[in-house]
């Protein structure tokens, strides 16, 4: 990658597989020996329960706490500081850091100045890349990160709901001025029973089709349950999908 990217992983389609896509694509990026910070900012965070982390009351819980107490207005060097210290390290692999989310009660405060200055702080660490993951509501929190994405990452499924649902998304992003150069969807849990023509959904909705996964949950399902992300399973068929994605998704961004 030439330069730092920052990622984003969102959809209005909930069980989409925004966290498995945003957390495989950082795994995956880190064991290639990039720095890479892996962003929950989803109102109920699963990167917790997906990597089996207890959580101990930093991260986003501590970031917004700071930005309360300061209305917003804090010394970027400070914030820096609060920032560092809401990060941990994931215990698999030393290039990948983490900014796991708060309460839900807690995730509601964010507001887009909150999210601008917390995005902001992650890039003046100097990562490879920034790649956040988000809930499927529309409110201030997504809107900033949509507005602060270099790229921006929908999966998608083979179905009618999903499909709608993501073409309704596409006048949201129209309305905010986000570049069509920015999007590309990933159609997720790909079978060849769905009926569903990935190649007319992606003229249809005139954004590229960055990849095509293909459904592994069977053969993922018991490593998932135990904390293991699918990239680092052992088990090269389901991991596969997800190791062209990031390599696909490395090519678009120059790597």
């Amino acid at each position: 990658m030439k330069k730092q990217s920052t990622i984003l992983v969102t959809s209005p389609q909930g069980g989409s597989g925004k966290s498995t896509i945003a957390l495989n694509t950082a795994l995956h990026f880190a064991n290639m020996n990039m720095k890479v910070l892996l962003i929950d900012m989803a109102c109920y965070g699963s990167l917790p329960s997906m990597l089996k982390i207890p959580i101990r009351g930093k991260g986003m819980s501590s970031l917004i706490t700071a930005l309360e107490q300061n209305e917003g207005k804090i010394h970027p060097e400070q914030f820096s500081s609060y920032f560092r210290d809401s990060l941990m390290v994931y215990e698999g692999e030393k290039n990948l850091h983490l900014l796991l989310s708060a309460s839900p009660l807690k995730m509601e405060k964010l507001t887009i100045g909150y999210v601008q200055a917390i995005i902001q702080a992650a890039r003046m660490e100097h990562y490879s890349a920034i790649i956040i993951d988000t809930s499927s509501e529309l409110c201030e929190r997504n809107i900033g990160c949509l507005e602060q994405a270099d790229c921006i990452l929908i999966p998608t499924l083979q179905d009618v709901t999903s499909g709608w649902k993501t073409i309704l998304f596409k006048e949201i992003l129209e309305s905010l001025n986000i570049d069509r150069d920015k999007i590309s969807v990933i159609v997720n849990r790909c079978t060849k029973y769905s009926g569903f023509n990935n190649l007319e959904y992606r003229d249809e909705l005139g954004y590229s089709l960055l990849a095509e996964i293909q459904d592994v949950s069977k053969k993922a399902q018991k490593h998932i349950n135990n904390g293991v992300p699918i990239v680092n399973s052992g088990n090269k068929r389901a991991a596969m999908p997800f190791r062209n994605l990031s390599n696909q998704l490395l090519k678009k961004l120059g790597g």
